[in-house]
């Protein structure tokens, strides 16, 4: 639901692009690395694209909305995520397992179709319930029944969410990037709109936030579950949703656990202080989900379904070890970039209320790292579909987390609530990692990893022992400091001889990207 707000929407080695997403590459078909490059740029250009805009809409609402309207938010999106759960979101986390492992076009098609249905009814069973208990999930979560509309604009936007989740997977499978982009796109130019309408015209505060982001669900959830049914039509598998239950319920502890790491902390704050305190935490918040977003996302939209088809590789290990490599370059990048500017950009867009809020953005950083890269290293628990085990180190970490809530926050408020959702996260990935080496193991390379992780740690170490510069001073000492740590990236040994001359080609002639994009949508 932040979304509303606007803070949140080259290799040598070759593979065979299966056309509609009907096949896969045959095992002795050399894989191409560079079509997760070309696939994720257009993926990380759309979320840029929407990035860009709601950050251009920031200072609007940061002037029409107050840190307490944030902190309602917060508190509605840490119950939409409860429903969620409740609902079975990651019911659909076999799609890409059983769509790979189906050897039918017929069969492929019955996966996506009884996804959709049984996500659409999950769905709408929790979305009722949201609306008959919604004075007393008033009461739990805010404290007060005074929210009840709030509850119940999200509990009904919640249902039509519902109709993006299968749409969404069906473009990836077939690699419609430039499909799923312009769709996305669409919808935040929507929202965008509504949220001017109700929240800078008609003055609805946090409410109307909350209905921008309902209307944008109905009408495109709506036209592109007509789109999937056309392609797929319906029908529902008693297999296919077998197997989907089976492997997404053990997701549904995950996602408990995971809740609790993510959203339970605004809980605690809202316990051991106010609104306004939940407010700006969540606005930190953002530029760690901002992380995932520019960093992650556009990686994981290509690499989720190719991972399962590298598996059967047997150069698998060079894959993702290569893949690892790439993705902790951006990753680290991008979070080396939000950590110089983000108090500047805060200085020049926000009101000064949410300054504040910068102070916390680079510890919540590193525990989205270490999030994203325990996206990386599921995956023997995946292939292997021992999910129970990513259940189980997820429950761990929540462990952590709420230890570190209960021992922190009320001395350090958003601090301690940083601090332990770094501990967590952290807890977390050792875990995941362990025990999917332990069931299908991948020989990483760490060295480079290592090497970029300290480089940016340095860096950003750096950045905050600055002094307090005005903001044109800042800009440029940050942005020297950016280019030292570029010269440093360039020179450490993270990329290898034949990736610089690459990088060189691709500087010299930029027309090349262009065109491996274009190729590839």
């Amino acid at each position: 639901m932040a979304d509303g707000v606007g803070l949140a929407a080259s290799g040598t080695h070759h593979i065979q692009s299966y056309p509609s997403g009907e096949g896969s590459a045959a095992i002795g078909t050399p894989f191409q690395m560079s079509r997760i490059g070309k696939h994720g740029l257009v993926y990380g250009g759309g979320i840029i694209l929407s990035k860009a805009v709601a950050f251009i809409m920031l200072p609007v609402y940061t002037h029409y909305l107050t840190p307490a309207d944030y902190g309602l938010l917060q508190l509605v999106d840490m119950v939409l995520e409860v429903a969620s759960i409740v609902a079975g979101s990651r019911l659909g986390a076999g799609i890409f397992r059983y769509y790979h492992k189906a050897n039918t076009p017929g069969k492929r098609r019955a996966v996506l179709s009884t996804a959709l249905i049984v996500l659409v009814t999950s769905y709408a069973t929790a979305a009722t319930a949201i609306l008959v208990f919604a004075p007393t999930i008033s009461r739990v979560a805010f404290g007060s029944p005074e929210q009840v509309t709030l509850v119940r604009i999200g509990g009904l936007s919640l249902a039509f969410e519902s109709l993006l989740l299968v749409p969404f997977a069906y473009l990836r499978l077939r690699d419609k990037s430039l499909f799923y982009v312009g769709v996305t796109t669409a919808k935040l130019v929507l929202q965008v709109s509504l949220n001017i309408v109700f929240v800078v015209a008609l003055r609805l505060g946090a409410q109307g936030v909350l209905l921008s982001t309902l209307v944008a669900n109905l009408l495109v959830g709506a036209a592109l579950t007509i789109y999937v049914l056309k392609g797929v039509g319906l029908r529902l598998s008693g297999s296919a949703a077998r197997d989907l239950l089976r492997f997404g319920i053990p997701f549904v502890g995950t996602q408990v656990a995971t809740f609790i790491m993510t959203f339970g902390d605004r809980y605690f704050l809202r316990l051991d202080s106010d609104a306004t305190t939940v407010g700006l935490y969540g606005l930190a918040y953002q530029f760690g989900f901002l992380l995932a977003q520019l960093g992650e996302l556009p990686f994981s939209l290509v690499w989720e379904p190719a991972r399962f088809e590298i598996a059967n590789r047997p150069d698998r290990d060079e894959l993702y070890s290569r893949a690892f490599i790439y993705f902790s370059i951006v990753l680290l990048t991008i979070g080396v970039l939000i950590t110089l500017f983000v108090g500047d950009f805060l200085r020049i867009v926000a009101a000064p209320a949410f300054l504040p809020a910068g102070r916390l953005v680079p510890i919540i950083l590193i525990a989205y790292v270490l999030q994203s890269w325990t996206v990386m290293h599921n995956i023997g628990m995946q292939v292997q579909e021992r999910t129970e085990y990513y259940t189980l180190a997820n429950w761990v970490g929540a462990l952590v987390a709420l230890a570190g809530y209960a021992l922190l926050i009320p001395r350090l408020l958003g601090l301690g609530a940083a601090l332990a959702t770094v501990a967590s996260f952290g807890v977390r990935e050792w875990m995941v990692y362990a025990l999917s080496q332990r069931l299908w193991p991948v020989h990483y390379r760490w060295t480079p990893v290592i090497r970029l992780s300290l480089l940016a740690i340095s860096v950003g170490v750096v950045a905050l022992l600055l002094p307090r510069f005005t903001v044109l001073w800042s800009l440029a000492a940050r942005a020297i400091l950016l280019a030292a740590y570029f010269g440093a990236l360039w020179h450490i040994g993270v990329l290898s001889e034949d990736e610089r001359l690459a990088i060189r080609r691709l500087l010299r002639e930029p027309g090349l990207v262009l065109a491996a994009v274009t190729r590839a949508t």
